[in-house]
């Protein structure tokens, strides 16, 4: 992507709120938009975004504005592979899932953006045309950048600066690459939909808070990993499961996006994904299977454990299951914890050597102290709270 044409285009403050506008709406995860969407208004989600809708309306900006005015400016540059690219794009809507492979799913990413609320056009915001642009041309976590310089409004010229972590917290800035992104399906949601009323009896068992506290993704990316961290909380039981049988496969996935400020600043984000929705007396064993999901190289997920298996069907035994999942991920495993269903239930309100989270709005709180804190001094942390219903 030529980072050239959203230079020229950010001179004009409304095209830089256009695109602010559509990350801010978040359509897709990970403080990113597709540039497909920004430049094919026809087929863009943007459309369907109503936040998207309202803030384009707040900013008096318009998506077709900036196609044209895009379109315009790559139209002039002689390239037929660039135009051959932007062609490239489009085709990509024909597809129920981005190719990051080839460069088709090239995004604009707004680093720390929660630091940099949307304008109010009536007074307050950081703006004025001062973004600083930049493109990954590798994985890193530091690149080159180009900083327009005005004065009094007119601009001037674009200054060369040095964009990592420390620098995009403090000044907004957009990075053209290859981020992965991954659409939310409308306006976003944020919060893990209520698992259904529990019968009598059940005992079910959440990730309650999270935290993680580095940055397993890059900055800068071309091959679909960067931007913040997307970790996966996961069970493995084998319940049930024929006495001959191995699992291969989650029984249930909790998946967390921290940002790159969420990182930086140790938060704590509230989860209340449903881990295992009811954990009977009689499974003796789980597994807390933790990992940080890209699209490259694998880990595998390898062990035992016990439970109640079935010999035939109403025949049970209790027995010895393996395990062994494979997924996708660039970084060691984070967390393979093998757990009793006594040991679990025995300490799920003693004090794990972390101290206690005191969030009692979706689960109420044991004692005054709160739900004790998992793996405190690792890169990722939790609560892992329970309610029998």
């Amino acid at each position: 992507m030529k980072t050239s044409i959203f230079q020229e285009l950010y001179k004009e403050n409304r095209n830089l709120r256009l695109v602010n506008a559509a990350i801010f709406s978040q359509v897709y995860s990970d403080e990113s938009v597709l540039v497909k969407d920004l430049i094919y208004p026809e087929y863009s989600v943007l459309n369907k975004s109503t936040r998207f809708i309202n803030l384009t309306r707040k900013y008096n900006t318009n998506l077709d504005v900036f196609a044209n005015a895009f379109w315009k400016l790559a139209n002039e540059i002689e390239n037929q592979d660039f135009r051959d690219f932007l062609i490239g794009l489009n085709k990509q809507n024909s597809i129920s899932t981005m190719d990051v492979t080839n460069g088709n799913g090239v995004s604009v990413y707004f680093p720390y953006s929660q630091q940099f609320p949307p304008e109010d056009p009536n007074g307050g915001g950081y703006y004025a045309p001062i973004t600083t642009l930049t493109t990954a041309t590798a994985e890193a976590d530091e690149g080159w950048g180009t900083l327009p310089y005005y004065i009094n409004g007119v601009f001037q010229y674009n200054l060369q600066v040095i964009v990592n972590d420390d620098f995009a917290y403090y000044n907004p800035t957009h990075i053209i690459g290859v981020n992965g992104i991954e659409p939310y399906g409308g306006d976003a949601t944020f919060e893990a939909p209520l698992p259904p009323p529990a019968p009598p009896g059940v005992s079910r068992v959440y990730i309650g808070e999270g935290v993680c506290f580095i940055n397993y993704d890059k900055l800068f990316s071309t091959n679909g990993n960067g931007g913040g961290s997307e970790i996966k909380f996961n069970r493995l039981g084998g319940y049930l499961q024929p006495t001959n049988g191995q699992i291969t496969n989650f029984q249930d996935v909790v998946s967390v996006k921290f940002s790159r400020r969420d990182t930086r600043n140790d938060t704590w984000k509230r989860i209340y994904g449903l881990w295992h929705p009811d954990w009977v007396p009689n499974d003796n064993e789980q597994v807390l299977a933790i990992y940080e999901e890209d699209n490259t190289s694998t880990q595998t997920f390898t062990g035992s454990l016990g439970t109640t298996l079935t010999i035939t069907p109403g025949n049970t035994i209790t027995g010895s299951i393996g395990y062994s999942v494979t997924i996708q991920s660039q970084d060691e495993i984070i967390r393979q914890l093998k757990i009793s269903r006594h040991s679990y239930f025995a300490g799920a309100f003693q004090n794990q050597g972390s101290g206690f989270r005191t969030d009692d709005t979706f689960l109420p709180l044991p004692f005054t102290h709160g739900w004790p804190i998992y793996d405190g001094g690792a890169d990722v942390a939790y609560s892992w709270p329970y309610n029998t219903y």
